[in-house]
């Protein structure tokens, strides 16, 4: 049964604020007693090493994210003002392939990622009120209201929500690779081979020969996919839009 959830920090905004103020929030909890088990601090280690990785990893994402941005900048600004010898037939097939394939693929590789960032927020919430609700614990056990096994038991209680908790951020971090392999694949596959097609026209034959044969990007899709919604916290229903 699921009575406690809680993260200690903001679900929106800077991603290092998100990371101090949860590794503050697991140390207010470290206190162990002698009589209780050592679990919950394996478990909030554990998830402060995660917090720190995620940061890297989302630290990667912003790389590739501004990488594909530019690029799309200069294929978007070829597109308005192609060279006077550009192969005209070539990029009409080009432009079919982007508008019916890939800005669809390339818009559901952004829900994607807001479907995981939106998981995230909600196990942080969980978290922030499991949290809240062990102080409770913590200080009904200092004025002697609670018996050293009623307190165990909260502790135990917590350690599992965080251990959940940890798992809904394993899988986040998962989908932050998928989306940074779909996005460079996206990037390196379609819109470079696009860009030096204005130059070199061979690179759009080859680009309309692949689009015949190969689902382009659908299988890093289906992966993200299948993880988006293994991330989703039990009371949380996938995005079906």
């Amino acid at each position: 049964m699921r009575s406690v959830r809680f993260s200690c920090a903001p679900v929106l905004g800077n991603w290092g604020a998100v990371c101090c103020a949860l590794l503050v929030c697991l140390s207010s909890a470290g206190v162990t007693f002698a009589a209780c088990s050592e679990r919950l601090a394996a478990v909030e280690r554990s998830v402060g090493l995660l917090v720190l990785e995620l940061r890297t990893d989302q630290g990667t994402v912003r790389e590739v994210e501004s990488k594909t941005q530019g690029q799309e900048a200069i294929y978007r600004n070829l597109r308005l003002h192609p060279p006077e010898d550009y192969d005209q037939a070539l990029a009409r097939q080009i432009g079919k392939i982007r508008r019916t394939i890939v800005r669809p693929k390339r818009t559901l590789l952004t829900q994607l990622r807001d479907q995981h960032a939106a998981a995230r927020r909600q196990w942080e919430q969980d978290i922030r009120l499991a949290h809240g609700q062990f102080l409770e614990a913590e200080e009904a056990r200092r004025k002697r209201l609670l018996t050293e096994g009623a307190y165990c038991q909260a502790r135990e209680v917590y350690a599992e929500e965080l251990s959940r908790y940890r798992g809904g951020l394993e899988q986040y971090r998962t989908g932050l690779s998928l989306y940074t392999d779909a996005l460079n694949a996206y990037r390196e596959q379609f819109v470079v081979p696009c860009i030096r097609g204005y130059t070199d026209s061979s690179f759009w034959q080859a680009l309309v020969t692949r689009f015949e044969q190969d689902d382009f990007l659908q299988e890093l899709l289906n992966s993200l996919t299948a993880n988006a919604i293994r991330s989703l916290p039990p009371e949380m229903p996938p995005d079906v839009s």
